[in-house]
Parts: C-alpha cells; structure tokens; sequence
C-alpha cells in the first residue's frame, strides 16, 4: 500500500518525436483487439511535483460517459473507466504534454510513463454498483498516446487487448496545493485522550495493507459524537488479521498527508453527531496496536501530530468488514 500520493514512471524523452514517426506496422490491426470503446469523457487530475521533484504527476480518467468529480468529491455513471497515474515533464500551466506514455512497473517515477503498479479497469452497473473491485483490475501493460484534443489507451487486462480512444477537450482538476490550501494538517491547541468499549471497527484489507475506521461511540442509530480514526497500515504478506503494533517510525503506519482533493493516510478527527466537527490533526509519529479476536477488537494509540500535541486512544468494540459502510462515491486511484 503507497503512501501519498500515486502513481507512474519510465525516462523515454524521444518519445513524443517518435509517436508521430511509427509506421503502421508497429499499431496493432482493428482487428487484433478484444475490445474497443470510444470514451465520452476524459478527466485529468494534475498533482504536481511536489511529491516527485522535477517530473509532474497526473491522474488520468478515460470513462465510456460524463460522469462528474471536482474537488468536493463525485458520482459514477454506468460505464467503463480506464484510470492512470502519469509522470509528465515539469510544465509552467499544468496542461498534461503531449506525447506517448509507455508502462512501467518499477515505481520509477520518470517522465513519460504510466505507473503499471496502481490504476486499472473500474466498471459500474446502471444501479451505481462496482461490476470490479472498486480499486480496479489493474493493466498488465499498457500505452497512451496524448494529443492536444484527443487520446489513445492499449492497454492489456487479463490477457485482452484494450483499445480506447477520445476525442474532445480534456476535463480537468488542479489538485495542487498551490491552487489554495482547503485543508490543513492540524487543528489541535492541546493534547488527545480517548478512552471507550462502544467502538467500531470497519477494515478494508487489501493485497499490502488495510484501512482502518475506528468510531469511539456507536449506537443503534449508527456514528454518535466522539472521536473517530482514519488509519493506513502495512500488513505482513498473507495475513488475514489486523492484529499487531504498527509505528510511523518502521514505516507499517502511514502518516496521515493531505491534498486539496483529500486526505490520506491515518488522520484523528472530532465528530458531532455523526459530522466532521472542528478538531483534526494528521498523524505524523507514534504507534497503532491493535488486538483483532473474532468479530471483536481493541486498539492502543499513541502518536502525534506535527505540532507535537499527543493523541492517545484505548478503545475497544465490534469489529465489520469493509462491506458494511456504504459504497465510495467517486472512482479514485490509491495514493
């Protein structure tokens, strides 16, 4: 699981000279693809580089209909969506440069690639549902040709040639925090306790991690006022169980960051009945444990946010799957 914030990768600076100079013996007949799909919308997300210095990252959605998503978040439509992480050189506007973008799966982060570790295929039924997972079906290669109105994806998924294209003006979102900070690392003017046996815990577990929802009170009409945990943590490979003590400072517990599309990570919040009240801080040292026994489990927590006020927590209640809180709003790619 990545720690803020995604996707992309391979140094081919020649590339865009060279996209315009292949024969068409090098592209792939009509007829060697297994599906086809002319896109109405395509979205690109532009990050930056403050997290990769020198080479700008992009979010790429190519989605089969308009869907909508800006900066307070978004909804699915039916359809196909193509989602990819892309390292561009550094440009003064923010505008996505044209050229080719080839596969790489070596977390690289270089100029003109498509990061194969993150991103992949999401599709959604008429009723809003995922047909996929909601992380996607991640690309087992993969090519994107970007031009000034128009694009083209090949992609490889589950040994079937994808070919996607559209034409069209680019929608797009400034997720820099150059655009002007919504969000700030903390809100705390002193130190956390938090202490209760009415918990919940809701876990989504992946392949490298999980995410973990703790909520201090919870009642029969669901989330009551008090505190709640946002937390990312790294799980041994195969592990079926969140059981363990997890710490910022040997890189199990993920810090908590931020962006003006979200926040990410392991975050501390107030909450009010069932909203996000007015004391938050991210996590930025100190440790998790947490005691997983059946469809129970407990957490100790001490850590710290940047100010270096303290949060403890000892907190323990009912443990759910993932599958219990309502399903995410937007098609988003892990960060």
């Amino acid at each position: 699981m990545r720690t803020r914030n995604l996707f992309l990768l391979l140094a081919l600076t020649l590339l865009c000279a060279a996209c315009d100079k292949q024969n068409e013996g090098d592209t792939p007949k009509p007829e060697e693809y297994d599906v086809r799909m002319e896109a109405k919308y395509l979205l690109v997300e532009y990050w930056g580089d403050e997290f990769t210095p020198g080479v700008d990252n992009y979010s790429v959605i190519i989605a089969e209909n308009e869907f909508k998503m800006d900066l307070g978040g978004g909804s699915l439509t039916e359809g196909s969506y193509y989602c990819l992480d892309l390292y561009a050189p550094v440009t003064e506007d923010g505008e996505l440069p044209e050229g080719t973008y080839t596969f790489d799966t070596t977390e690289s982060c270089a100029e003109w690639t498509i990061d194969g570790t993150v991103g992949g295929l999401i599709m959604v039924d008429a009723e809003g549902n995922f047909i996929t997972d909601e992380e996607g079906i991640i690309f087992s290669d993969a090519t994107l040709v970007v031009k000034s109105e128009s694009a083209e994806l090949t992609a490889v998924i589950e040994g079937k040639t994808h070919y996607v294209t559209f034409s069209g003006k680019f929608a797009k979102i400034d997720s820099t925090n150059d655009s002007g900070d919504v969000i700030r690392s903390t809100t705390l003017t002193n130190d956390v306790t938090v202490e209760g046996s009415n918990a919940m815990f809701v876990a989504e577990t992946g392949e490298a991690g999980a995410y973990i929802l703790v909520m201090e009170n919870y009642g029969e009409e669901g989330a009551e006022s008090g505190a709640m945990f946002m937390l990312e943590i790294a799980l041994a490979e195969g592990s079926t169980s969140i059981s363990g003590t997890y710490s910022v400072e040997d890189g199990t517990l993920n810090i908590g960051t931020y962006d003006n599309h979200g926040m990410w990570g392991s975050w501390y919040f107030d909450t009010v009945d069932g909203e996000l009240g007015q004391w938050y801080a991210a996590i930025q040292s100190g440790s998790v444990t947490f005691t997983q026994e059946g469809d129970t489990c407990a957490m100790t927590l001490d850590c710290s946010d940047e100010e270096g006020y303290s949060i403890k927590a000892t907190l323990s209640g009912m443990l759910v799957s993932d599958s219990y809180v309502p399903e995410a709003f937007v098609c988003t790619l892990n960060r």
